[in-house]
């Protein structure tokens, strides 16, 4: 007996869910054609869309077209029922969005942190930033369906764990376990280029992608896989270290303590040992006198191949060829659709990407390539953001199944 109880009320589960996805895919949507949809009965229909608007999950948003008898009344997701925080933990930075149950943006902060700045600080004041937006915006805590969080590195995303974060020099970080504490809500954590690609995912309008890679630059190199439009996270969530790739077996050594990965090819780390090179060969007048004043930053060599410097615009091709090496291996073993490149070195891309695509071409399996779209993203920080809420969000609308 207990047992029969036990299924009808998953089953209960799945049927309110799978209706609730598909006024969520579909909306506005009327109840007969839910009815049309599901399989199930009118009456079944109209007991799950009671009770998902006694949960203010949805909404009736008006009537429909009359196909001869009465107009039926339309039904949608209620985007203000539940929200999601979206965290991305960068080095000296931390960016906190509200979204709403559409994923859209509510309201975001940045955080700017000191280099020394301890992980118990850092997520200390993101904690008091998502209570600050959450009583700002006057949201029950009962309606935060939790925080997506993203960041660099090994992320142990079972248990919300920084395993290792170069950039972020962070190790064996509990991340999950802290913010989860300090916030009172439930917390996803992922690695940044892992939300980053499910970011574009959702911002992707071509269904037929189907698998794409998503490839980012700047302090680091890193990859989130796509295979059939979800998120490939590998046996224990390492797929994707793409800038650990060796392309030179004899060049620089890397932070990982290995040489030549593409990491140390294809990052601002590259750019501004070349750029020291040029200053120190007196090559470049335009950062000869930048250099006096200041640091040389991806900012000012930005800055320099804009002014027309040829030497630091053959940095910007160098990389694009190293870059492009690693691209085409991406190709050969996966077969994407579509790769896209983003991150903070995506803003100089109009120095490389002619160069990178061209590699990457050139270099990939003959025909593999042909059809692979080679793009670069705009760098808004609202796509990481929200890859990171989407997951949790995702996870929300699950359907359950039986263990």
């Amino acid at each position: 007996m207990g047992i029969a109880k036990a299924d009808r009320k998953l089953m209960r589960e799945i049927n309110n869910m799978h209706v609730l996805q598909l006024i969520r895919v579909n909306g506005p949507i009327s109840r007969p054609d839910l009815a049309e949809q599901t399989g199930l009965g009118l009456s079944t229909i109209s007991n799950i869309v009671g009770e998902l608007l006694e949960n203010r999950l949805i909404r009736d948003v008006g009537e429909g077209d009359s196909s001869g008898g009465r107009r039926p009344s339309l039904l949608d997701i209620n985007e203000s029922a539940r929200y999601t925080f979206g965290v991305k933990i960068g080095p000296g930075n931390v960016w906190v969005a509200l979204f709403d149950l559409r994923i859209r943006p509510v309201d975001v902060e940045e955080l700017s942190f000191p280099p020394t700045a301890s992980p118990d600080v850092v997520l200390s004041e993101t904690t008091a930033v998502i209570e600050r937006l959450r009583k700002k915006h006057r949201i029950p805590r009962r309606d935060v369906l939790g925080i997506g969080v993203s960041t660099s590195g090994l992320i142990d995303a079972e248990s919300g764990t920084c395993v290792y974060s170069p950039i972020l020099k962070w190790e064996h970080i509990p991340i999950k376990q802290i913010l989860g504490q300090s916030s009172k809500l439930d917390v996803m954590v992922e690695n940044d280029v892992n939300a980053f690609a499910y970011g574009m995912l959702l911002h992707e309008p071509n269904m037929s992608i189907k698998n794409m890679i998503c490839i980012t630059t700047g302090p680091g190199v890193g990859a989130g896989i796509i295979l059939d439009r979800s998120l490939y996270r590998g046996s224990r969530g390492g797929a994707g270290e793409f800038g650990h790739m060796s392309i030179d077996q004899h060049g620089p050594l890397c932070s990982c303590g290995r040489q030549g990965c593409l990491e140390v090819l294809a990052s601002d780390q590259f750019l501004l040992a070349r750029a020291r090179e040029l200053v120190s060969s007196g090559q470049s007048s335009i950062l000869q006198m930048m250099s006096e004043d200041k640091d040389l930053s991806p900012t000012s060599l930005l800055f320099a191949a804009e002014s027309g410097d040829e030497g630091v615009r053959d940095i910007y091709r160098e990389l694009g060829r190293n870059l492009g090496c690693g691209v085409a291996n991406l190709i050969n073993l996966f077969d994407p659709d579509k790769i896209v490149i983003g991150g903070e070195g995506a803003v100089a891309a109009n120095f490389f990407i002619e160069t990178t695509r061209e590699i990457a071409y050139k270099y990939s399996f003959p025909h593999l390539a042909d059809h692979v779209e080679i793009v670069v993203d705009d760098g808004s920080e609202d796509v990481w953001l929200q890859g990171a809420a989407a997951l949790v969000v995702e996870e929300f609308f699950k359907v359950p199944f039986a263990s």
